[in-house]
């Protein structure tokens, strides 16, 4: 084709059809520039559709990790809604004291107590193509303002967390040092959440036989009216009760984020 339009030019230079000549080269000079332009075009077309699959396959990704996250903030909610009630139970025991506790109920309702949960979040998705600096290419950004707003806001929920296990750390444990811990049996793991609730281990405290002739029964009635234990109960039902409005707010603003993104993958 070049070869082709190089003769045409020579074959009017050699006729001395200067004129000609020169309308030939202004119009090849346009063909040129169109058929430039066309190719710039054609690959903004492909960067853009390349851009615009990037984009389909992260919201695709992030929803399969929205899932994931939804599933752990259920997860916590379960276990506060656990702790909470296990909580309710021994500020009904510590305001009856004429109601008589057994041993094997204290433990059933204070083992699950010493136990924390950690907070995780699912953003391997989000953190790399923020990395990549991906976001500057994406067309909704909105959607990306929300993204990055629920991300940012799991600091939130991971300091309640931390201040509910250094709680747990500084005042629930060196409370219940004071109680012998012969009543822990097998049986004490039944509202254990965590770890399956370490049957194995409960049943072996219970294989190992205490002969120090101590009364739990005692131990415990006494324990229970101690008004520094009351405070703790009380300071512990109000941080889960927080935790649990964390996570109801969490997992409201994740359903809407699934529906925001179902849209863009379906426009």
């Amino acid at each position: 084709m070049i070869s082709f339009f190089r003769k045409i030019r020579q074959k009017l230079l050699s006729q001395n059809r200067v004129t000609r000549y020169l309308v030939y080269a202004l119009g090849e000079i346009v063909l040129v520039t169109i058929g430039i332009l066309i190719a710039l075009q054609v690959n903004n077309w492909k960067e853009a559709r390349a851009y615009s699959q990037r984009e389909t396959t992260f919201y695709q990704s992030i929803l399969v990790e929205l899932e994931n996250d939804q599933k752990k903030l259920e997860s916590l909610t379960e276990f506060y809604q656990n702790r909470i009630e296990n909580l309710k139970w021994l500020l009904t025991a510590i305001r009856n004291p004429r109601q008589p506790i057994s041993p094997d109920e204290f433990g059933k309702h204070t083992e699950p107590l010493y136990y924390s949960e950690t907070a995780i979040s699912f953003d391997a998705t989000f953190e790399a193509a923020k990395s990549a600096g991906a976001f500057d290419q994406f067309s909704n950004k909105q959607l990306l303002k929300l993204l990055v707003e629920y991300y940012s806001s799991f600091k939130d929920l991971e300091n309640v967390l931390t201040s509910i296990l250094r709680f747990l750390e500084f005042r629930f444990e060196p409370l219940m040092a004071s109680v012998p811990n012969n009543f822990l049996k097998k049986e004490s793991a039944e509202q254990v959440l965590v770890s399956g609730g370490n049957p194995d281990f409960y049943a072996l405290l219970e294989s190992i036989s205490d002969e120090r002739g101590v009364d739990p029964q005692e131990e415990i009635s006494s324990f229970l009216q101690q008004t520094e234990f009351e405070s703790y109960v009380i300071g512990d039902l109000g941080r889960s009760f927080n935790m649990i409005s964390q996570l109801e707010a969490r997992i409201a603003r994740l359903d809407s984020l699934k529906v925001e993104i179902k849209k863009q993958l379906n426009d």
